[in-house]
């Protein structure tokens, strides 16, 4: 087990710096870097020496050779690829865990998946869909890392149980409609912003709080996800300056949504919860959500500087991991509450059906005089034999 636990950790680690680099990747303008898919320009590395430059220019005569983005790319799909190889891994070694068999099943289909979406966004030239869901698969394969490594945690004491554990947690299950609602608007809130960096419309807007003056005038819904396909390429989008105002418009309207919903969440979980994990949780929550609003500011001042950039991605990403890993341990905590409720007071579960000649009120008392009267067995004995 603590092997497991120490390759579902470095898988994770692997899995942040992956989608950093995808981001940086991205925002350095290297996603079509290698026209082809799963080398470079014919070659399993970029072209970097003049010969290699000449020759990928002579296979490729249309593309502009550029080493930088060469690298910056095939750079990204190593790491793809040692990431995927650690999630085989992490599926052989489940094999012979007692839990988290299905969730490493889900990973390794998910890493395949997220393969596939990687050679769609090279072969179909940056389709935004395409871009959007590659990004949401990154999210997702770091989520379910997330889940995977608490449920091969260990407790304080040392002994291996999942992490997924804790104190009973009575006001907790009155939360989960929220919880669920908050996981919700984020996915949401992460959509239009891999929509806003598919389209290239997150430099449009510079000013406060949501673009300059007279953008109502131009705000159009139906713009925003109207794209016209056909296009030879999506570098550098092709959608008008006013479909891509709208799409930023829209992603600050979401940032203020779910910065409330999401605030609202980790306040009430912070206050209601009785054992540390679930508070924890909470605080990194509500840390999270404050550093990514705290980057989307300075995205907007600072006219997107790339680094900022990165980290408002990758925010977004340990934000969501953060928010999964909270909601079952909601739903952890309010099941085991629900069973000690049940072993405590088993007379909970009798119900007794009100008989149409006695009434409701009549029926309902024979079944309370059921619960509280002795034991069958103490009565069977004080019978005469």
């Amino acid at each position: 087990m603590t092997r497991a636990r120490w390759l579902v950790t470095a898988t994770l680690v692997l899995a942040l710096a992956v989608i950093a680099l995808g981001a940086y990747t991205r925002l350095t303008d290297a996603g079509l870097g290698c026209p082809d898919w799963p080398g470079c320009y014919g070659r399993l590395t970029p072209p970097v020496h003049d010969t290699h430059i000449a020759e990928a220019q002579a296979r490729f005569p249309d593309a502009q050779v550029d080493p930088f983005k060469a690298r910056n790319e095939m750079v990204h799909r190593y790491l793809a690829g040692l990431l995927g190889l650690c999630v085989l891994a992490i599926f052989v070694v489940s094999r012979r865990l007692p839990r988290g068999r299905g969730l490493a099943a889900a990973l390794l289909a998910l890493v395949v998946f997220q393969a596939a979406l990687g050679m769609w966004t090279v072969t179909m030239n940056l389709l935004p869909m395409v871009v959007v869901a590659h990004l949401f698969g990154g999210f997702a394969l770091l989520a379910l890392l997330a889940l995977l490594r608490c449920e091969l945690g260990r407790d304080p004491g040392g002994a291996d149980v999942p992490a997924l554990t804790g104190p009973l947690e009575p006001r907790l299950a009155g939360l989960l409609a929220l919880a669920w609602l908050a996981l919700a608007v984020l996915l949401a809130q992460i959509a239009l912003g891999g929509w806003t960096s598919a389209n290239y419309a997150a430099a449009v807007c510079y000013q406060l709080p949501f673009c300059e003056s007279g953008w109502t005038a131009q705000f159009s819904l139906r713009a925003a996800f109207s794209l016209p396909l056909g296009h030879e390429s999506y570098e550098f989008g092709v959608l008008p300056y006013e479909a891509r105002m709208s799409i930023h418009v829209l992603h600050r309207i979401g940032a203020l949504v779910a910065t409330g919903v999401l605030a609202s969440l980790a306040l009430l979980c912070w206050r209601q919860a009785v054992g540390a994990r679930v508070r924890r949780l909470a605080v990194g929550v509500g840390v999270l959500l404050a550093l990514q609003v705290t980057l989307g500011l300075i995205n907007v001042l600072g006219q997107v500087p790339l680094f900022n950039a990165v980290a408002h991605n990758l925010t977004a990403a340990c934000l969501l991991a953060t928010l999964v890993v909270l909601i079952r341990q909601m739903h952890a905590s309010a099941g085991q509450t629900f069973r000690s409720e049940q072993r405590t007071n088993p007379a909970a579960r009798l119900t007794f059906p009100a008989d149409p000649g006695m009434g409701a009120d009549r029926g309902s008392g024979l079944a309370r005089e059921w619960a509280d009267s002795e034991p069958l067995s103490s009565r069977a004995s004080s019978l005469p034999r």
